[in-house]
């Protein structure tokens, strides 16, 4: 028996409030794939300036595509119900006693009552393996049905976003007591892989073919980079502070402590496009730079005997910046190492299936959300089919 997360994103430092919160019920519906008798959450405020009150926090679950929530429990923290997650705190709850099956979805109830500023939350955009909804006026944390309100309609900081993100405060993961034997696989990334259009749609094509065998953790986060902290955006609340610290820095603790069996890797287009896209250019990188960091991240990983995957680099041309076309070129060097190279297990060549067909430098149109950068639906779901299986350790499809 052993304790296998089987759900988990980063927490994302807003370096500001995005919104306030009171008398109001978040409840969040997350896809798991992993059986067992016992659970407990990881409550989060890692980055937040003041303390997080959690009045009441409720586990249940439910049956794939069943509406009907089971087995409400109290969630408890040193046995109190009532959980004061203080400014900075991260920790474990009580284990719970809670049979769960692969394919069950967890349904996780939290009540806030007075008023709270939000500061640091775990966003999705697909929002198809976990989404959360907001019920206002009152606990209705062990109420079957609920008609929810979305985050955009609670936090004015993902309304203003043209891109409108789905978040879940308080908590950033989810263990499960198992006597299975899981692989553990993570996707690290920037905000392709943060957005869950490709990590979703590879949920939604193993999990359901292989119950007890896998689990998958997202430690995506949206501009990041491999090389460089936060990008400083005076123009911007919390100044960027989101893009979060450097891949190279944050690997230890959002990866490495994992112990997975497989990382995938898909970064580094920050790395080529903050400098030039906001007038950092002391920050200018080359192909080598960005080859070394992977280089280290690589070897860091086969030191714990983990598989690594590298995923090339995905057009982002845009003929409105006259900066692209040197920043176009590091990318091209980049893949052409990627490609290249032995030292990884094996390779996701993205770029290749993502690419118009007419012309090499754009995305096609039909796989991203309209900006020439980040994939949708089908551009996920593309990127997905390019996992094969004898890379996760599965046999057949």
């Amino acid at each position: 028996m052993e304790w296998k997360t089987a759900w988990s994103y980063c927490p994302i430092n807003y370096d500001t409030t995005i919104g306030s919160v009171s008398d109001l019920t978040q409840r969040t519906y997350f896809k798991n794939n992993i059986s067992g008798n016992k659970i407990k959450l990881k409550f989060s405020n890692i980055y937040a300036k003041e303390d997080l009150t959690l009045d009441k926090v409720v586990v249940g679950f439910r049956k794939s595509n069943d509406k009907e929530i089971s087995n409400f429990i109290n969630v408890t923290y040193q046995g109190k119900e009532k959980i004061v997650i203080k400014s900075g705190e991260e920790f474990y709850s009580d284990d719970i006693d809670f049979d769960i099956s692969a394919g069950d979805e967890f349904v996780i109830s939290m009540y806030v009552k007075d008023k709270t500023n939000i500061q640091s939350t775990c966003s999705t955009w697909a929002a198809r393996s976990w989404h959360t909804e907001y019920i206002k006026g009152g606990d209705f944390t062990e109420t079957q049905n609920i008609v929810g309100e979305k985050s955009e309609d609670i936090f004015p900081f993902v309304k203003a976003d043209v891109n409108k993100s789905n978040i879940v405060f308080g908590i950033s993961e989810i263990k499960v007591f198992t006597n299975k034997n899981i692989k553990t696989v993570v996707l690290f990334g920037d905000s392709i892989t943060h957005m869950s259009y490709y990590y979703d749609a590879l949920i939604e094509r193993i999990y359901s073919k292989y119950p007890d065998e896998i689990t998958f953790i997202n430690r995506g986060i949206g501009g990041n980079r491999v090389l460089n902290d936060a990008t400083y955006i005076e123009s911007i609340d919390g100044k960027g502070k989101f893009f979060g610290e450097a891949g190279i820095k944050r690997f230890t603790n959002d990866v490495l402590r994992e112990k997975p069996d497989v990382v995938f890797i898909l970064e580094g287009v920050n790395d080529i496009m903050h400098p030039y896209q906001f007038d950092h250019m002391n920050e200018v990188i080359t192909a080598e730079d960005l080859i070394n960091g992977m280089k280290t991240l690589i070897d860091k990983l086969h030191s714990i005997n983990s598989r690594v995957y590298l995923g090339t680099i995905m057009p982002f041309f845009n003929e409105e910046f006259t900066w692209m076309t040197e920043g176009e070129a590091t990318r091209i060097e980049y893949n052409s190492w990627v490609r290249q190279q032995k030292i990884t297990d094996g390779i996701m060549d993205f770029d290749k299936a993502i690419r118009d067909k007419d012309n090499e430098h754009y995305m096609n149109n039909k796989t991203h959300i309209g900006d020439g950068l980040h994939p949708n639906v089908e551009g996920g779901k593309v990127m997905a089919d390019l996992v094969k299986l004898e890379y996760l350790g599965l046999k057949g499809e």
